[in-house]
């Protein structure tokens, strides 16, 4: 079995921008909320077996550890 090196770290850049990318969000979403007293909530819309527009629901933004956040700052 051999592994195409290219393509795993292509692969490997792009799960690290996404990951950057989440990161990034969450805290832009938390500064919003602090900013206006809210709380680390965002309402997701939950899909409907019927196809009708289906409920809203709270979901909790998670917390990023700073081991996560260690990841973000090395030098790469």
């Amino acid at each position: 079995m051999t592994i195409d090196l290219d393509s795993t770290l292509a692969q490997a850049e792009v799960l690290f921008l996404s990951f950057a990318q989440i990161v990034a969000d969450i805290d832009m979403r938390k500064a919003e909320q602090d900013a206006a007293g809210l709380p680390y909530e965002i309402r997701r819309r939950r899909r409907s077996h019927g196809g009708s527009e289906g409920r809203m629901k709270t979901v909790t933004l998670p917390d990023i550890s700073e081991n996560l956040r260690e990841l973000l700052n090395r030098d790469h």
